[in-house]
């Protein structure tokens, strides 16, 4: 260097980052969208794939260190099945001895619990919420 000029060091120092829980299950939850993949998602949000690939498995298992399972971990099980028609029309009452109730639509699931209740639920529920009232009920 020519004399009365300063050389320039540029340095980097990358440090390991900390992904909050909730950080990491937003990942996971994106990975497992339809259409995506973990590769993808993990090149897009600038995280190594091996890591999302194990929050992943640890979020499926329920060992992701924050992460509190709200259920006791009961193995998956296939339970028999059976379609049936829905049942005939009753008459209707006089519209003034009951209330009126919106028509019925689609189907009808019915879910027969470990404990004997039995559950009927529309075709159209969102899986999520009855996943719920079946925990909730089977208790």
């Amino acid at each position: 260097m020519p004399d009365g000029q300063r050389g320039q060091v540029i340095s980097v120092v990358q440090r390991r980052r900390r992904w909050t829980t909730e950080q990491k299950l937003a990942l996971v939850e994106e990975a497992m969208r339809p259409g995506s993949s973990v590769a993808g998602v993990a090149d897009r949000r600038g995280v190594s794939r091996s890591l999302l690939f194990e929050w992943r498995r640890q979020a499926r298992e329920g060992t992701m260190p924050g992460l509190v399972r709200t259920e006791p971990e009961v193995p998956p099980t296939l339970v028999p099945v059976r379609v049936v028609e829905d049942p005939p029309p009753q008459p209707k009452a006089p519209a003034s001895s009951r209330p009126e109730r919106p028509a019925r639509s689609g189907a009808t699931i019915e879910l027969v619990l470990r404990n004997g209740r039995v559950l009927r639920v529309s075709e159209a529920i969102a899986p999520e919420v009855l996943g719920r009232l079946a925990a909730a009920l089977d208790g």
